[in-house]
């Protein structure tokens, strides 16, 4: 069984002519009466009555008509799918993120990757790190940026840039604190941290391990922007990634801690490597590396 006896199938069935189906495929009329019958002795089965001049459907032809529309529909959208892999410009593109690279770093730079390339379609996923994690390894987004992620035979990582976790009080807590210059000498303050399955607080809780620093209270809060706002109001001291608080500390509403102890992370994109990967995903991770490459340079 060929695809274009299907096709010529399909127009003899819905026309119930095959002069009408011999013009619409662009054949002479016996060439479409020699597909029909070629069809017909590969299945066994007459798939037309002929009644004088006219045609009718058998039962056969009357099923094999409803697969024949569903297999021509979806030969036609394989055509367009693959013919759209070889414009970069255009097609779909669903991309994870963790909070902290979701909310400061790729919203803004999605609404230019947008402006670059209007007929790619973009969706932006953000929730914590985990969460992200597990939705590339079932295949639900085609491309996660975050800032770690377990071996998988599967999936490839590809650097993008690095981002800092920084110590961060008010303006008045800061005076208190100003001459702290390792972790230990915060020992007596209240820690404003993200909840677990939060790389940010997964970080600060293995800086805390390999120093065996453990502080007076933790405060846990969902949100940076909760920590934010509780480190503004004096309530203690929070950890928060540098690219989320860059406006605070600029205009000194945020004052970062100056200890010897750095918190440092990688951020990747991550994608499958054991399936097709559209044209799309390397435009993109480009985009996004030259973007951060010039915020870099200007910071």
């Amino acid at each position: 069984m060929e695809l274009h006896q299907l096709k010529s199938f399909y127009y003899v069935a819905t026309n119930l002519n095959f002069s009408r189906a011999a013009e619409i495929v662009s054949l002479s009329q016996p060439a479409v009466s020699r597909q029909i019958d070629s069809l017909e002795r590969h299945f066994g089965l007459d798939l037309f009555y002929r009644i004088g001049k006219r045609i009718e459907l058998t039962d056969a032809g009357r099923r094999l008509l409803y697969y024949a529309e569903q297999i021509l529909q979806l030969s036609e959208q394989t055509e367009k799918s693959m013919l759209s892999l070889k414009n970069v410009n255009e097609g779909e593109l669903t991309i994870g993120a963790g909070t902290t690279v979701g909310n400061y770093v790729l919203s803004p730079l999605i609404l230019e990757f947008e402006k670059l390339y209007p007929k790619i379609q973009t969706k932006l996923i953000i929730a914590n790190t985990s969460t992200i994690e597990e939705k590339i390894k079932n295949g639900s987004i085609d491309i996660v940026v975050i800032a770690k992620s377990e071996p998988h035979s599967d999936l490839m990582v590809e650097p993008i840039f690095e981002d800092e976790i920084l110590p961060l009080a008010s303006a008045d807590y800061f005076k208190n604190i100003i001459r702290a210059t390792t972790i230990s000498d915060l020992s007596n303050e209240v820690f404003l941290l993200r909840e677990q399955g939060s790389n940010t607080r997964e970080n600060i809780d293995l800086l805390m391990d390999k120093h065996n620093f453990k502080p007076k209270k933790v405060i846990e809060l969902g949100t940076n922007e909760a920590i934010k706002h509780s480190i503004l109001r004096g309530h203690g001291i929070g950890f928060l990634s540098k690219f989320t608080t860059q406006l605070e500390i600029d205009h000194q509403l945020l004052y970062p801690i100056q200890i010897n102890e750095r918190c440092k992370r990688q951020f990747s994109a991550i994608y499958h490597k054991g399936r097709y990967t559209s044209p799309i995903i390397f435009t993109f991770t480009s985009f996004l590396k030259d973007c951060i490459h010039n915020y870099s340079r200007m910071g």
